[in-house]
């Protein structure tokens, strides 16, 4: 008998959600993509199950991407109208810098106000 059997990768998007934070460069309230990364095994090129879910959400003012706990991305797949949660959420990579969200000015990261337009930072 001959069988034909592998493990391939593949990604799923999960559409735009929006989040209340991003600590990256101080956006708030902003809509970004979330999606989902798998491995899967095939048996006669037929997926048959995923393994190693892995989520992420892309900053879309600086493009910082940051991995999603499992937890978390499993509650934005069961529910499209689901907001991330920041405190569920890891910077994997990127340049962590905070802006300031009125004027897009870089600002030290202990800073309160802007030192450009003078908006406030908290």
């Amino acid at each position: 008998m001959f069988l034909i059997f592998g493990v391939t990768s593949g990604a799923h998007d999960l559409g735009m959600r929006k989040c209340r934070f991003f600590p990256c460069c101080s956006l708030s309230g902003a809509m970004a993509a979330v999606t989902c990364t798998f491995q899967q095994f095939t048996l006669f090129f037929i997926p048959l199950f995923r393994f190693g879910k892995r989520y992420f959400v892309t900053c879309p003012n600086c493009g910082t991407v940051y991995e999603i706990a499992k937890d978390e991305g499993k509650r934005l797949e069961r529910d499209p109208l689901a907001e991330i949660n920041p405190d569920k959420m890891y910077m994997m990579q990127g340049t962590y810098r905070k802006t300031c969200p009125n004027c897009k000015f870089p600002v030290d990261p202990g800073s309160r106000y802007c030192p450009n337009c003078g908006a406030s930072l908290m």
